[in-house]
């Protein structure tokens, strides 16, 4: 969009009540566990002007479609256990993860794992740790996680709740019940590990001027198709708005 345009649009906007507008479709990036993922968002700009600047109300929709189509992806670099003498007695490793769904479940998303596990007993006998074959099974894991906001202006992912873990056989089930606290915790500490970083979250743009909140960042699901919908509200100079509308210009490819 030509920077002429673009003042034609914010000398209009400024001069009325109220001005809407619609952003995008643009794209950013967000890696997790290291896998970049391509998110597409849409919003929709509502301002009034205000004080020398601009009153914001902003809506925003992104497609996770790329969150889905990497789930295995994502799934294989969770924290499974993988010691079978990781404690004295039994102990559960998860030999593969074979498949991974995400799927939205009202305002929280559900990482659905399937793979392959063997529980092990560990016994140490004259120092020596002695490993013995419980039994071998399919499991099936369900891990919940939801958006937050950790500041103002960004939102993240955590875990929600606590995983379930589900198999054919009661042996491996019983372990799994008794480590259940243990691996929910391990997930909850990758996840933020792996989005703790500034640059593995979502955040309102860096234009000076711009003094913009996240009131509400939730998932939400169209069909199949995971989406997240946050909300935000603030203010902008004249400046700001001007970049702000700038990124209508931004068509994702």
């Amino acid at each position: 969009m030509a920077r002429s345009t673009l003042a034609a649009l914010l000398i209009y906007g400024l001069g009325r009540a109220a001005f809407a507008l619609d952003i995008g479709p643009t794209t950013i990036s967000v890696p997790v566990f290291g896998i970049p993922l391509d998110i597409p968002i849409q919003a929709s700009l509502d301002s009034k002007s205000e004080g020398g600047g601009v009153q914001l109300d902003l809506a925003v929709t992104g497609d996770l479609k790329s969150l889905q189509d990497n789930a295995l992806a994502i799934a294989r670099k969770l924290p499974f256990p993988e010691d079978a003498c990781a404690r004295k007695g039994p102990n559960l490793v998860v030999n593969s993860i074979d498949s991974a769904h995400i799927r939205a479940e009202g305002d929280t998303a559900v990482i659905d794992v399937a793979g392959k596990v063997t529980a092990w007993g560990c016994a140490k006998v004259l120092g020596q740790k002695i490993k013995t074959k419980i039994a071998t099974d399919r499991i099936a894991i369900t891990i919940p996680v939801e958006l937050y906001i950790p500041t103002p202006r960004q939102v993240a992912l955590r875990v929600k709740g606590e995983a379930s873990i589900k198999t054919g056989d009661p042996q491996i089930t019983e372990i799994a019940t008794a480590l259940l606290g243990n691996l929910n915790q391990r997930f909850t500490d990758a996840v933020a590990k792996a989005l703790d970083k500034d640059k593995a979250r979502a955040s309102v743009p860096e234009i000076p001027g711009l003094d913009v909140k996240i009131e509400q960042a939730v998932f939400a699901q169209d069909q199949d198709k995971l989406l997240v919908k946050a909300k935000a509200d603030g203010h902008a100079t004249s400046a700001a708005f001007e970049s702000l509308i700038g990124l209508a210009g931004q068509k994702a490819p």
